[in-house]
Formats: structure tokens, C-alpha cells, sequence
């Protein structure tokens, strides 16, 4: 019987032991199928941004990263996790890396394929005239140092790795670019940069062009007319002609009627407009001169308000702004599918809003309705005239004719289909402030980067593109120490002088220590108490016969 519960025992534990092994079988396989990363970075240093999860997941052919870095190069910290997080996310995505003082073979290789330049530094290590290279077909693309770190400060960097990569696989993989026309004439946002980042796009033309998009400057003037001779359609809208996206960016001049007629009438053939038009120039009488584009935005059932918001409420207030600076309220649409709280971002960051203008509502005859995306708090105010705003030495004050709030400051309109073969019928996105678009925007932190990502996908939304690659600057990590003159002698006279005679000394009071207890009798504990230990008692010698207990019988 025992026996036979013996042999049962032992087969129930075999069973456990193939039950385990199959089960961790299972979970293995499980595991390699559906990879998932956690990123628990306070930064979300590792996380990348849905705009590189769109183009990773749409990739339709191989695309090859080589990375020439070293074990002890910094920048293969920051990109061995980034790129394995690549490679996780599509298995069209090759990773190599290569160490340019081992693996010499693979880098003249590489050279010979991409016309990579090498050289010797002065402490003797192999470096390259590119980091990484992106390669997909017969196309390749380079990132430098430069492009993966910007320079902070002389010690300082802030990580740009993501945007990089993701524009460089774009670049690599190519296709029909859109046009995005800026007019010009008008007192608009420089194309170039300027010395006043509000008043130019800056390195937003650059980071619009790596993810393949066309800038141009067109004038709507161009091709003006007599009304006693008027020009055949074709003619009229030949300044338009191949543009996607017509974007007013910031104008401070109205525009003209035969302007905005030209406009509307190519909005009606299947254009679309990105208007960031701000409060215009006061008139003599202190009222705010019109923009002139009623008659282009009416189709979309959009009107500007030709007013100057203020918003003083403590709670959307920017500090120092006079109530001119305000943070804004998001509506749910497509475009502002990443800035709504509770959506596709747990924490999406704030929009802000400068020198803006409210918008409303008509319905004109055809017109189609138009959705909210921006709007401020109830505490907004609008002034539509700004006589005596020289003497304002903060907030101006509220009128009784002001209209109180809140207003919206920015709207979108989609029309239907000119064509049953268009993707999209003509779209309009109407921000009420000229400072939507300035470069400015662009370098805030992520917890201040709502106006920029506003603009990428309000572009994107307009051209049926896919969303900008736009990831804000990480934080600064250090790469150098700077040390003065008199930095360094401190640190040589802790390390030649102070340190070791600390640990002579040390070394001396150890010695002390148990030469003086050397001979010293061990203590035993009593309770609380330390007593000495008792001398042993001396052993008397037994017999052959005698027990060998402890003492002897009386």
C-alpha cells in the first residue's frame, strides 16, 4: 500500500513538472507574438509618438537602419532602446549596428554602398561623417550628430532621435508631395527665418519640408484684371494651380475683393485653406479694419469678429500677457483628436492663444455648418474698438458695448465632394490668431506644445496626409562637464592629497583598534547586561571507566 501511494505521488509530481514546462511553452510563444514595451519614464523617455507608429505600421517595403556607434559612444545609449522600440513595432524595419573600431569589414562595406566617409580622431578611435543611415531600395538618407542632439548649452543636449529617424524614413520611402502656398503681400509670417521668432515659420518650413511637404509663395494678385475684361477661370486661378493647401500665415493687411473672390472660387473647385488671421490694424475711429475674406469663408459658414479677445480669468490667464495670452478649450473633431483630455493622450499639453480674434457662426445662402475646435473661458471679453489702447498699461477695461464670453477662436469646415474620385471635399481651418503659426510654438516643451501639434494636424487633416512627425525636444541631458581653472585644482587636491591621507588614517585607526583588543577575553550578553565571561573550570583527569558527564556522583 505504501508503496503504491509512493509510485502515485511521484507520477502527480512528474505530470506537475510537464504541466509547468508546457505551460511556460505556451507563455513564450504568447510572449513572441505579442511584444509589448512599457516605457515608465517620467518623460516618457522611450515612448514614441503615434505620428512614427503611423508610418512604421504603413511601411510597404524593407527599410534598413545602419548605425555606426561604439559601445562607448553616448549616443548609442539614447538609440539602442529607441530603435529596438522600432524594430517591435514592424517587422519591415531592419536594425544593424556596427562598431567602427571592430567591426572594420561592415563599415568599408558600408562606405562602398553609401559613399560613408571615415577618418581617426586624436585619441585614435574610427569616426564617421554620418551616424545612422536609412536606406530603403536605391534611396538612402544620413543623420549626423547634430540631427540626433541639438546643443543646449556647452555641456547640455536635448535628445532629437525620434524626429530624425521618423522624417528620415519618409525622405527614404519617397512619394508625390504636397503643395502647401503661403501667400505673400499681406504682411505675412516670413517663410525665412527672421531675428523675431514671432514673425517668421523658421524651422517650421524645415521640419513641414522633411515630411514631405512643398512650400511655395504665391500671390493672389498675380494675374489681376479689369472687370471690363475678365479672365477665362483657368487663367484667373493659374497662381493656385498644383497647390494643396493655401495657408494664410498671419496676415496684417486686408486682402482685396478680387483676392478673395479668386480664393473662394478655388476653395469651390476642391481646395483647402489654413487661415491663421489675427486682429488687423486699427482705423482712425479706434474700430478694427476688416480682413477682407467674408466672401471666401462664407461658403464655410465662418465669419471673423474683427475684435481683440482678452481672457483675465486666473485660471487660463498666461502671466504678463495683459489678458492678450490666454490658454483655450478643446472640442473633440479630427483635428484636435490628440488635444481633447480623455482621448488618444491621457495628458495631451495646452494650447495657447496670443492676440487673438473671435469667429462666429453665419449660414449665407449654400453654406455648410462649421464645427468649434478652439473656444475660451466664460471670463473672455472682446473689444471691437482699441481707442486709447496707449494709455493701457495692463488689461483694458471692459466696456459696456464689449461682448463677454466665451468665443470661439478657431473652426473647421469640410464642403462635399466636387468629384466622386476626390479623397475629400474642400476643407477650411479658420484660427483667429496670426501667431498660430510662428516658429515660437514649435520650440515650447511638450506640456506647452498644443498650438504646434493644432497646426501639424490641422495641415494634415487639409492635405489627407499622414501627421507631421513633430516630438517636441526632450529633456537636456548632460554630455560634458565644465571645469575652471581653479575646479580642477580642487579636484587634484582631493584626489592626490585628501583622499589618501583620509585613507591612511583610516587604515591607522583600524590597526589601533584591534592591536588594543588583541588579547582582551571575549564578554558574553546577559539579558542586557555585558559580563565578563567566567574562566572555565580545569578539567580533572577521569578514569577509563568513568561517564563522561560533566561531574562526578558524591
Amino acid at each position: 500500500m505504501t508503496r503504491r501511494s509512493g509510485d502515485g505521488a511521484r507520477a502527480l509530481q512528474l505530470a506537475g513538472l510537464a504541466a509547468a514546462i508546457v505551460l511556460a511553452g505556451v507563455v513564450n510563444v504568447l510572449a513572441a507574438r505579442h511584444f509589448t514595451r512599457w516605457d515608465w519614464t517620467a518623460h516618457k523617455r522611450w515612448s514614441i509618438s503615434p505620428a512614427t507608429l503611423e508610418t512604421l505600421n504603413a511601411l510597404d517595403r524593407p527599410v534598413e537602419v545602419w548605425t555606426v556607434a561604439g559601445r562607448g559612444d553616448p549616443l548609442e545609449t539614447g538609440l539602442r532602446p529607441l530603435l529596438a522600440a522600432y524594430a517591435a513595432a514592424t517587422p519591415r524595419l531592419g536594425v544593424r549596428w556596427i562598431d567602427p573600431d571592430r567591426d572594420a569589414v561592415q563599415l568599408v562595406d558600408l562606405q562602398r554602398r553609401f559613399g560613408l566617409e571615415a577618418g581617426r580622431t586624436e585619441d585614435g578611435r574610427v569616426a564617421t561623417d554620418a551616424v545612422v543611415v536609412v536606406a530603403s531600395g536605391d534611396r538612402h538618407w544620413f543623420l549626423t550628430h547634430e540631427d540626433l542632439l541639438a546643443p543646449s548649452d556647452d555641456v547640455h543636449v536635448r535628445p532629437r532621435e525620434e524626429r530624425a529617424l521618423t522624417q528620415a524614413i519618409r525622405s527614404v520611402l519617397g512619394g508625390d508631395k504636397a503643395k502647401l502656398c503661403f501667400t505673400v503681400g499681406h504682411g505675412e509670417l516670413a517663410l525665412e527665418s527672421t531675428k523675431d521668432e514671432r514673425d517668421s515659420l523658421g524651422d517650421v518650413r524645415d521640419l513641414l519640408e522633411k515630411n514631405n511637404y512643398e512650400l511655395a509663395s504665391v500671390d493672389l494678385a498675380a494675374g489681376g484684371h479689369e472687370p471690363s475684361a475678365p479672365l477665362a477661370p483657368s487663367t484667373r486661378l493659374a497662381a493656385l494651380a498644383g497647390c494643396s493647401v493655401v495657408v494664410l500665415a498671419g496676415p496684417r493687411e486686408p486682402f482685396t475683393t478680387d483676392e478673395a473672390e479668386r480664393l473662394r472660387e478655388w476653395l469651390l473647385q476642391g481646395g483647402s485653406l489654413l487661415a491663421a488671421v489675427g486682429p488687423s490694424d486699427a482705423l482712425e475711429t479706434g474700430a478694427l479694419a476688416p480682413a477682407g475674406l467674408d466672401e471666401a469663408l462664407a461658403p464655410f459658414g465662418i465669419a471673423l469678429g474683427n475684435d481683440v479677445v482678452h481672457d483675465i480669468d486666473g485660471d487660463v490667464a498666461i502671466p504678463e500677457t495683459h489678458g492678450e495670452g490666454f490658454f483655450v478649450a478643446v472640442a473633440p473633431h479630427p483635428v484636435t483628436a490628440s488635444l481633447v483630455p480623455g482621448g488618444a493622450d491621457a495628458h495631451p499639453p495646452r494650447v495657447a492663444a496670443f492676440f487673438a480674434q473671435s469667429l462666429r457662426h453665419v449660414s449665407p445662402p449654400g453654406a455648410v455648418a462649421s464645427a468649434d475646435l478652439l473656444s475660451t473661458s466664460a471670463g473672455a471679453y472682446a473689444k471691437a474698438n482699441i481707442a486709447g489702447a496707449a494709455a493701457w498699461t495692463g488689461a483694458p477695461p471692459r466696456d459696456p458695448v464689449d461682448r463677454g464670453g466665451p468665443f470661439v477662436i478657431a473652426m473647421a469646415a469640410e464642403r462635399p465632394r466636387v468629384e466622386t474620385s476626390a479623397p475629400h471635399g474642400p476643407r477650411v481651418v479658420v484660427v483667429g490668431s496670426r501667431f498660430a503659426l510662428a516658429e515660437d510654438n514649435w520650440r515650447q516643451p511638450r506640456p506647452l506644445h498644443g498650438a504646434a501639434f493644432f497646426t501639424d494636424s490641422a495641415l494634415s487633416w487639409l492635405a489627407a496626409r499622414p501627421a507631421v512627425v513633430d516630438v517636441p525636444d526632450r529633456a537636456e541631458v548632460a554630455v560634458a562637464m565644465r571645469l575652471s581653472d581653479d575646479a580642477r585644482a580642487e579636484v587634484r587636491r582631493y584626489v592626490l592629497v585628501l583622499m589618501p591621507i583620509a585613507a591612511v588614517l583610516l587604515g591607522v585607526a583600524v590597526w589601533a583598534w584591534r592591536r588594543s583588543s588583541e588579547n582582551a577575553p571575549y564578554a558574553r550578553l546577559a539579558g542586557s547586561a555585558v559580563e565578563p565571561a567566567e574562566p572555565a573550570e580545569p578539567h580533572e583527569p577521569r578514569g577509563p571507566h568513568e561517564p563522561q558527564g560533566k561531574g562526578r556522583a558524591a
